[in-house]
Protein backbone atom coordinates (compact mmCIF):
# COMPACT_ATOMS: atom_id res chain seq x y z
CA UNK A 1 0.00 0.00 0.00
CA UNK A 2 1.16 3.62 -0.74
CA UNK A 3 1.62 5.92 2.26
CA UNK A 4 -0.21 9.11 2.39
CA UNK A 5 2.73 11.17 1.99
CA UNK A 6 3.88 8.62 -1.34
CA UNK A 7 0.07 9.40 -2.62
CA UNK A 8 0.19 13.19 -2.24
CA UNK A 9 3.44 12.44 -4.32
CA UNK A 10 1.93 10.55 -6.68
CA UNK A 11 -1.54 12.93 -7.02
CA UNK A 12 0.25 16.04 -7.20
CA UNK A 13 2.61 15.20 -9.86
CA UNK A 14 -0.20 13.59 -11.95
CA UNK A 15 -2.09 16.92 -11.70
CA UNK A 16 1.06 18.52 -12.70
CA UNK A 17 2.01 16.23 -15.78
CA UNK A 18 -1.98 16.26 -16.97
CA UNK A 19 -1.64 20.28 -16.86
CA UNK A 20 1.14 20.25 -19.13
CA UNK A 21 -0.41 17.71 -21.66
CA UNK A 22 -3.55 19.34 -21.81
CA UNK A 23 -2.45 23.07 -21.05
CA UNK A 24 0.34 23.38 -23.98
CA UNK A 25 -1.79 21.80 -26.47
CA UNK A 26 -4.60 24.10 -25.43
CA UNK A 27 -2.31 27.17 -26.61
CA UNK A 28 -1.84 25.97 -30.35
CA UNK A 29 -0.47 24.57 -32.93
CA UNK A 30 3.26 25.51 -31.99
CA UNK A 31 3.40 24.52 -28.07
CA UNK A 32 2.15 21.34 -29.19
CA UNK A 33 4.93 20.81 -31.39
CA UNK A 34 7.56 22.37 -28.66
CA UNK A 35 5.94 19.87 -26.07
CA UNK A 36 6.43 16.24 -28.26
CA UNK A 37 9.93 17.84 -29.21
CA UNK A 38 10.96 17.33 -25.38
CA UNK A 39 8.96 14.79 -24.51
CA UNK A 40 10.73 12.89 -27.51
CA UNK A 41 14.55 14.36 -26.37
CA UNK A 42 13.79 13.37 -22.69
CA UNK A 43 12.03 9.55 -23.89
CA UNK A 44 15.24 9.24 -26.34
CA UNK A 45 18.19 10.04 -23.49
CA UNK A 46 16.18 7.46 -20.94
CA UNK A 47 16.07 5.02 -23.33
CA UNK A 48 20.28 5.28 -24.28
CA UNK A 49 20.23 5.16 -20.64
CA UNK A 50 18.56 2.37 -20.10
CA UNK A 51 19.77 0.21 -23.07
CA UNK A 52 23.64 1.30 -21.52
CA UNK A 53 23.23 -1.39 -18.47
CA UNK A 54 23.64 -4.11 -20.73
CA UNK A 55 26.05 -1.91 -21.86
CA UNK A 56 24.37 -1.41 -25.66
CA UNK A 57 25.83 1.79 -26.95
CA UNK A 58 23.22 3.84 -29.12
CA UNK A 59 24.11 7.22 -30.73
CA UNK A 60 22.07 9.46 -28.97
CA UNK A 61 22.68 12.56 -30.84
CA UNK A 62 21.88 10.60 -34.43
CA UNK A 63 18.76 9.19 -32.67
CA UNK A 64 17.70 12.58 -31.61
CA UNK A 65 18.45 14.20 -35.05
CA UNK A 66 16.76 11.17 -36.71
CA UNK A 67 13.55 11.61 -33.99
CA UNK A 68 12.75 15.29 -34.76
CA UNK A 69 12.83 14.75 -37.60
CA UNK A 70 10.88 12.27 -38.37
CA UNK A 71 8.18 13.81 -35.86
CA UNK A 72 8.68 17.52 -37.83
CA UNK A 73 8.36 16.11 -40.55
CA UNK A 74 5.10 14.42 -40.38
CA UNK A 75 3.83 17.70 -38.79
CA UNK A 76 4.91 19.62 -42.00
CA UNK A 77 3.68 16.47 -43.96
CA UNK A 78 0.18 16.92 -42.41
CA UNK A 79 -0.42 20.62 -42.90
CA UNK A 80 0.28 20.78 -46.42
CA UNK A 81 4.10 22.13 -46.40
CA UNK A 82 6.25 19.04 -46.67
CA UNK A 83 5.76 16.01 -49.57
CA UNK A 84 5.78 12.46 -48.24
CA UNK A 85 8.43 11.78 -50.59
CA UNK A 86 10.87 14.47 -48.85
CA UNK A 87 10.48 12.27 -45.36
CA UNK A 88 12.13 9.33 -47.14
CA UNK A 89 14.57 11.58 -48.95
CA UNK A 90 15.86 12.62 -45.55
CA UNK A 91 14.85 10.00 -43.57
CA UNK A 92 16.27 6.91 -45.22
CA UNK A 93 20.08 8.15 -45.49
CA UNK A 94 19.43 8.81 -41.65
CA UNK A 95 18.31 5.16 -40.68
CA UNK A 96 21.44 3.88 -42.59
CA UNK A 97 23.66 5.98 -41.10
CA UNK A 98 23.20 3.89 -37.90
CA UNK A 99 24.66 0.72 -39.86
CA UNK A 100 28.02 3.00 -41.00
CA UNK A 101 28.27 4.33 -38.23
CA UNK A 102 28.77 1.25 -36.60
CA UNK A 103 31.70 0.32 -38.91
CA UNK A 104 33.89 2.83 -37.73
CA UNK A 105 32.92 2.64 -34.00
CA UNK A 106 34.58 -1.02 -33.12
CA UNK A 107 32.01 -1.86 -30.91
CA UNK A 108 31.63 -5.51 -29.72
CA UNK A 109 28.61 -5.31 -30.00
CA UNK A 110 27.40 -4.03 -33.50
CA UNK A 111 24.64 -5.72 -34.28
CA UNK A 112 23.08 -4.49 -30.58
CA UNK A 113 23.83 -1.18 -31.39
CA UNK A 114 21.57 -1.35 -34.57
CA UNK A 115 18.66 -3.14 -33.37
CA UNK A 116 18.42 -0.83 -30.44
CA UNK A 117 18.84 1.84 -32.14
CA UNK A 118 15.71 1.17 -34.60
CA UNK A 119 13.97 -0.10 -31.79
CA UNK A 120 13.98 3.62 -30.84
CA UNK A 121 12.56 4.88 -33.66
CA UNK A 122 9.89 2.53 -34.17
CA UNK A 123 8.92 2.10 -30.34
CA UNK A 124 9.13 6.10 -29.10
CA UNK A 125 9.24 7.94 -32.05
CA UNK A 126 6.66 6.53 -35.05
CA UNK A 127 3.98 6.94 -32.46
CA UNK A 128 4.40 10.04 -30.94
CA UNK A 129 4.65 11.06 -34.53
CA UNK A 130 1.42 9.68 -35.26
CA UNK A 131 -0.26 12.16 -32.76
CA UNK A 132 -0.16 14.54 -35.66
CA UNK A 133 -3.06 12.74 -36.61
CA UNK A 134 -5.17 13.34 -33.92
CA UNK A 135 -4.83 17.29 -33.70
CA UNK A 136 -4.42 18.61 -38.24
CA UNK A 137 -7.24 18.33 -40.22
CA UNK A 138 -8.71 19.26 -43.56
CA UNK A 139 -10.80 22.69 -42.77
CA UNK A 140 -13.17 21.16 -45.31
CA UNK A 141 -13.99 18.41 -42.80
CA UNK A 142 -15.50 20.74 -40.23
CA UNK A 143 -18.33 21.84 -43.04
CA UNK A 144 -18.32 18.28 -44.27
CA UNK A 145 -22.08 16.99 -43.81
CA UNK A 146 -20.67 13.16 -43.13
CA UNK A 147 -18.91 14.44 -40.63
CA UNK A 148 -21.00 13.82 -37.34
CA UNK A 149 -21.60 16.01 -34.44
CA UNK A 150 -19.30 18.55 -35.64
CA UNK A 151 -21.30 21.97 -33.58
CA UNK A 152 -19.85 19.98 -30.49
CA UNK A 153 -16.10 21.10 -31.49
CA UNK A 154 -15.65 23.87 -29.22
CA UNK A 155 -11.88 24.55 -29.96
CA UNK A 156 -10.17 25.21 -33.11
CA UNK A 157 -7.43 27.32 -34.61
CA UNK A 158 -6.97 27.56 -38.88
CA UNK A 159 -3.47 27.61 -39.64
CA UNK A 160 -3.39 31.08 -41.03
CA UNK A 161 0.43 29.92 -42.51
CA UNK A 162 -1.12 27.44 -44.56
CA UNK A 163 -2.30 28.00 -48.44
CA UNK A 164 -5.89 29.21 -47.90
CA UNK A 165 -6.61 28.10 -43.93
CA UNK A 166 -7.01 24.45 -45.30
CA UNK A 167 -6.01 22.78 -42.77
CA UNK A 168 -7.25 23.54 -39.06
CA UNK A 169 -5.66 22.26 -35.58
CA UNK A 170 -8.05 21.20 -33.41
CA UNK A 171 -7.09 19.14 -30.24
CA UNK A 172 -10.14 17.54 -29.19
CA UNK A 173 -9.54 13.85 -30.32
CA UNK A 174 -6.16 14.33 -28.70
CA UNK A 175 -7.39 14.84 -25.80
CA UNK A 176 -9.97 12.30 -25.80
CA UNK A 177 -7.12 9.77 -26.96
CA UNK A 178 -5.72 10.88 -23.22
CA UNK A 179 -8.45 10.68 -21.42
CA UNK A 180 -9.43 7.17 -22.36
CA UNK A 181 -6.12 5.71 -21.53
CA UNK A 182 -5.76 8.09 -18.05
CA UNK A 183 -9.79 6.65 -17.14
CA UNK A 184 -8.41 3.20 -17.57
CA UNK A 185 -5.71 3.09 -16.16
CA UNK A 186 -7.43 5.10 -12.93
CA UNK A 187 -9.96 2.50 -12.67
CA UNK A 188 -7.83 -0.69 -13.23
CA UNK A 189 -5.43 0.62 -10.60
CA UNK A 190 -8.26 1.24 -8.18
CA UNK A 191 -10.30 -1.54 -8.65
CA UNK A 192 -7.50 -3.94 -8.57
CA UNK A 193 -6.11 -2.93 -5.28
CA UNK A 194 -10.21 -3.01 -3.89
CA UNK A 195 -11.15 -6.31 -5.58
CA UNK A 196 -7.73 -7.95 -7.98
CA UNK A 197 -7.51 -11.72 -6.72
CA UNK A 198 -6.49 -13.18 -10.09
CA UNK A 199 -3.18 -11.74 -11.69
CA UNK A 200 -2.69 -10.97 -14.84
CA UNK A 201 0.13 -11.64 -16.38
CA UNK A 202 2.52 -12.11 -12.93
CA UNK A 203 5.32 -13.17 -14.61
CA UNK A 204 6.29 -9.66 -16.21
CA UNK A 205 3.61 -7.52 -13.82
CA UNK A 206 2.62 -9.11 -10.41
CA UNK A 207 0.67 -6.28 -9.35
CA UNK A 208 -2.14 -6.15 -12.35
CA UNK A 209 -5.22 -7.90 -12.00
CA UNK A 210 -7.99 -8.86 -14.36
CA UNK A 211 -10.11 -7.43 -11.84
CA UNK A 212 -8.74 -4.71 -12.22
CA UNK A 213 -8.44 -4.66 -16.06
CA UNK A 214 -11.94 -5.95 -16.55
CA UNK A 215 -13.29 -3.14 -14.09
CA UNK A 216 -11.01 -0.16 -15.61
CA UNK A 217 -12.29 -1.52 -19.15
CA UNK A 218 -15.87 -1.35 -17.87
CA UNK A 219 -15.92 2.16 -16.48
CA UNK A 220 -14.14 3.69 -19.43
CA UNK A 221 -16.50 1.92 -21.96
CA UNK A 222 -19.71 3.72 -19.98
CA UNK A 223 -17.89 6.85 -19.86
CA UNK A 224 -16.57 7.16 -23.60
CA UNK A 225 -20.51 6.45 -24.62
CA UNK A 226 -21.05 9.88 -23.86
CA UNK A 227 -17.98 11.42 -25.77
CA UNK A 228 -19.89 12.41 -28.80
CA UNK A 229 -21.74 15.35 -26.50
CA UNK A 230 -18.14 16.49 -25.17
CA UNK A 231 -15.79 16.21 -28.44
CA UNK A 232 -18.25 15.52 -31.20
CA UNK A 233 -16.67 14.38 -34.19
CA UNK A 234 -17.78 10.37 -34.26
CA UNK A 235 -21.62 8.76 -33.56
CA UNK A 236 -21.34 7.02 -29.78
CA UNK A 237 -20.74 3.54 -31.41
CA UNK A 238 -17.56 4.57 -32.53
CA UNK A 239 -15.94 6.10 -29.73
CA UNK A 240 -17.11 3.03 -27.61
CA UNK A 241 -15.32 1.06 -30.12
CA UNK A 242 -12.47 3.49 -29.95
CA UNK A 243 -12.25 2.98 -26.41
CA UNK A 244 -11.87 -0.55 -26.92
CA UNK A 245 -9.32 -0.69 -29.62
CA UNK A 246 -7.03 1.96 -26.99
CA UNK A 247 -7.41 0.13 -24.02
CA UNK A 248 -6.76 -3.30 -25.38
CA UNK A 249 -3.55 -1.91 -26.72
CA UNK A 250 -2.82 0.37 -24.02
CA UNK A 251 -2.55 -3.01 -21.72
CA UNK A 252 0.42 -4.46 -24.39
CA UNK A 253 2.09 -1.81 -24.26
CA UNK A 254 2.14 -1.40 -20.13
CA UNK A 255 3.04 -4.93 -19.80
CA UNK A 256 5.86 -4.25 -23.08
CA UNK A 257 6.94 -1.39 -20.81
CA UNK A 258 7.21 -3.79 -17.42
CA UNK A 259 8.78 -6.57 -19.68
CA UNK A 260 11.65 -4.46 -20.91
CA UNK A 261 12.16 -3.03 -16.95
CA UNK A 262 12.37 -6.64 -15.63
CA UNK A 263 14.88 -7.37 -18.14
CA UNK A 264 16.73 -4.58 -17.72
CA UNK A 265 16.09 -4.88 -13.87
CA UNK A 266 14.96 -1.89 -12.99
CA UNK A 267 11.64 -0.19 -11.06
CA UNK A 268 11.85 3.25 -13.18
CA UNK A 269 12.65 4.35 -16.31
CA UNK A 270 13.58 7.50 -14.70
CA UNK A 271 13.13 9.29 -11.64
CA UNK A 272 12.33 12.50 -13.97
CA UNK A 273 8.86 12.70 -12.47
CA UNK A 274 8.04 12.02 -8.99
CA UNK A 275 6.14 9.07 -7.56
CA UNK A 276 5.99 7.78 -11.72
CA UNK A 277 9.02 7.22 -12.91
CA UNK A 278 10.09 8.31 -16.47
CA UNK A 279 8.66 9.53 -19.50
CA UNK A 280 8.83 5.96 -21.29
CA UNK A 281 6.71 5.20 -18.01
CA UNK A 282 4.58 7.76 -18.51
CA UNK A 283 4.15 7.12 -22.62
CA UNK A 284 4.11 3.02 -22.53
CA UNK A 285 0.65 2.99 -23.06
CA UNK A 286 0.58 5.68 -25.82
CA UNK A 287 3.64 3.80 -27.46
CA UNK A 288 0.76 1.07 -28.42
CA UNK A 289 -2.18 2.68 -28.58
CA UNK A 290 -1.63 5.55 -30.57
CA UNK A 291 -0.55 3.03 -33.92
CA UNK A 292 -3.79 1.31 -33.82
CA UNK A 293 -6.13 3.91 -32.60
CA UNK A 294 -4.80 6.10 -35.51
CA UNK A 295 -5.56 3.14 -38.03
CA UNK A 296 -9.25 2.92 -37.04
CA UNK A 297 -9.95 6.38 -37.64
CA UNK A 298 -7.82 6.39 -40.80
CA UNK A 299 -9.63 3.16 -41.93
CA UNK A 300 -12.86 4.32 -41.29
CA UNK A 301 -13.45 7.79 -41.01
CA UNK A 302 -10.33 9.90 -41.95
Amino acid sequence: MLSLTNLLIRTISAIVFGLIMIGLPLLGCIPFIILFNIIIILALIEYCKLIKIIRVNANLFLLIITGLLLFNSYFLIKIDLLKKEILFILLVPLLFFIFIEEIYKASKKPIHNIAFSILAIVYIVLPLSLLNEFVFFKTSYFYNEDFKNVENINFSDILLFVPNGSITYNPSILFAFYSIIWIYDTFAYLIGVSFGKHRLFERISPKKSWEGAIGGFIVTIAISYFYSNFFGFFPRTTWVIWAAIIMFFATYGDLTESMFKRFLNVKDSSKLIPGHGGILDRFDSIFFAAPFAYLYLEIFFM
